[in-house]
Parts: C-alpha cells; structure tokens; sequence
C-alpha cells in the first residue's frame, strides 16, 4: 500500500516538473514577443508638444463654437425656443468640459499612432469607470472657472496650469490604480 502512494506520489510529481516545464516555455516566449514588441526608441517632447498644441486648437475653436451659441441664444428676443436652445449648449458645453480631462493625459502618455485608439478607448473606460471622480474634477474645474472670471488677468495663467497639473495628477493615479488591479 505505501509503495503504491510512493509510486502514486512520483507520477504526480513528474507529471507537475512537465507541466512546469512548459510553462516556463510559454512564458519565455510570451516574454520575447512583449520584448518584441516594445518601441526601442526614446520618447519625443517635440511630438509630445505638437499633440497638445494640435489638441489645444481643438479645444480652443471648440469652446468658441459653444459659448458663441449660448451667448446667442440668450433668452429675452421673444423666441420661445430661445432658453431651450441655450439649455442644449450649456448642456453640451458641460459634457465638452467633462471630457477634456482624459483625453489629453493619455494622449501625451501614447508613443505610437496606433495607440491613439487605445487612449481614446481608454479616456472613455476611465470616464465610466469613475463617475465620482470625474464629477468632482468637473466641480473643480467650474470653480476654477468662476474664480477666474471674477479675477481674470493674473488666474488666468494660474487656473491653465492648476487645471493641467489637477487633470494629468487624476489620470495618472487612476491609471496606476488600474495596473494594480491588473495585476
């Protein structure tokens, strides 16, 4: 009886050193294709600059178009349709400003343009992952935004760079979050 446990026992444990054996295989060869597959060149701040000059455009013409429509649709013409249209273009200024806050720290973070999809995918599973933060970075950014138009010349410079360093810090903690949780 024992010298069948014994037996019993060895077949197992070869059967294990086999199966050990080929997963040592297959994670060699998963680590080569990661390897592979790994960009060898440096990150560029001159392509880092260009994406967010690009997207600042963007989001400078953006708010242009938005708040040229709420400030024409004021109400007091007579048109009934008037505050329902302004409503439309805060609503939808709202969500615009919603979304600046993930888009551009994964964008910059991206060193192939095959991973801009990535980033964009990413900012939209970020954005629905947590509402809570993102509300809140919201909050702050309107905040930001009436303290600065009470006093505009100096905060001016002052909300761009709060609101940068306050966004990218966000991202970048719920991106580590993420990795963690991956792992």
């Amino acid at each position: 009886m024992m010298k069948e446990n014994l037996v019993e026992l060895e077949q197992r444990v070869e059967t294990l050193e086999r199966e050990v054996e080929t997963l040592k295989g297959e994670i060699r060869g998963t680590l080569l294709d990661v390897r592979a597959s790994l960009s060898e060149k440096p990150p560029s701040p001159a392509r880092w600059r260009d994406r967010a000059w690009v997207l600042a455009l963007l989001n400078v013409l953006l708010a242009i178009v938005l708040f040229t429509n709420i400030r024409f649709y004021t109400p007091g013409d007579g048109s009934l349709l008037s505050p329902w249209l302004q409503a439309f273009w805060v609503a939808l200024a709202f969500v615009w400003l919603l979304l600046q806050m993930y888009p551009l720290a994964l964008l910059l973070d991206q060193e192939e343009e095959q991973a801009r999809e990535v980033a964009w995918r990413n900012a939209a599973a970020i954005f629905a992952s947590s509402p809570g933060l993102t509300l809140a970075l919201t909050l702050v950014v309107l905040v930001v935004a009436v303290i600065s138009a009470l006093f505009p010349s100096l905060w001016l410079v002052l909300m761009v760079a709060l609101l940068a360093v306050v966004c990218v810090n966000a991202v970048g903690h719920l991106v580590r979050l993420r990795r963690q949780r991956a792992r």
